[in-house]
C-alpha cells in the first residue's frame, strides 16, 4: 500500500503522518520543519520532508511562506514602454505596459500592448523605461517570476534582474 495514501482521509495532515511516511520520528519532523540547529539532518532527510509536507497540503509557516514576496508592493498604475527580449539581446517584439504594482524587488506588469500580442517560447527578460512623470527615465531589466491571469486581465510578475543606483534611488523615493 502506498504510505500516502495511507494518510486518514477527511482529517488534517499531521506531523505524525510525514514522520511515517518518511520513516523519522515525529520530533525529527518538528524540528526539521521549524528548522531548529540544535540537531543535524542530513539533506536528503530535510528534502524529503518538506517534500512529502508539501505533497501532503501540510500546512506550516516554512512551507506557507516560502514563496512570499520579499517586499510590500504599492499600487503604480503608471505606463511604461516594454521591450520582450531573447537569447543575447534579440529584440522578439516591443510596445507599451502598465506598471500595476511596484515594490523594491519587482512589479506586476498587465494591459500589454504589443505587436505580436505573444510571449517566446523560450526565456525571456523585459527591459522597461517608465514613462509616468513621477518615475519618468525609471529604467530596468526584469525576469518573469509568476502569470497572473485572473477574471479581469492577465498579467505578469517580474523581478528587477538588473537595478543600478540611480534607478532604485528613485524607486526609494516614490515608495516612501
Amino acid at each position: 500500500m502506498n504510505d500516502k495514501l495511507a494518510v486518514r482521509t477527511g482529517s488534517k495532515v499531521t506531523q505524525e503522518d510525514i514522520a511515517r511516511i518518511c520513516k523519522i520520528d515525529q520530533g525529527s519532523v518538528s524540528r526539521i520543519l521549524n528548522k531548529d540547529t540544535r540537531d543535524s539532518f542530513a539533506d536528503d532527510t530535510v528534502q524529503k520532508v518538506f517534500k512529502v509536507a508539501r505533497e501532503l497540503g501540510y500546512l506550516h509557516p516554512a512551507l506557507v511562506t516560502s514563496n512570499r514576496r520579499s517586499s510590500q508592493r504599492r499600487k503604480a498604475g503608471m505606463p511604461a514602454k516594454v521591450a520582450i527580449v531573447i537569447g543575447t539581446n534579440t529584440v522578439y517584439d516591443e510596445g507599451t505596459c502598465e506598471v500595476d504594482e511596484i515594490s523594491m524587488s519587482g512589479m506586476m506588469l498587465r494591459a500589454f500592448k504589443t505587436r505580436k500580442q505573444s510571449l517566446p517560447l523560450d526565456v525571456v527578460r523585459f527591459d522597461l523605461d517608465v514613462l509616468a512623470p513621477r518615475l519618468r527615465g525609471f529604467k530596468c531589466r526584469c525576469r518573469i517570476v509568476r502569470f497572473s491571469d485572473d477574471d479581469s486581465q492577465f498579467g505578469l510578475a517580474v523581478r528587477f534582474e538588473q537595478l543600478d543606483e540611480a534607478n532604485t534611488d528613485k524607486l526609494k523615493q516614490f515608495l516612501k
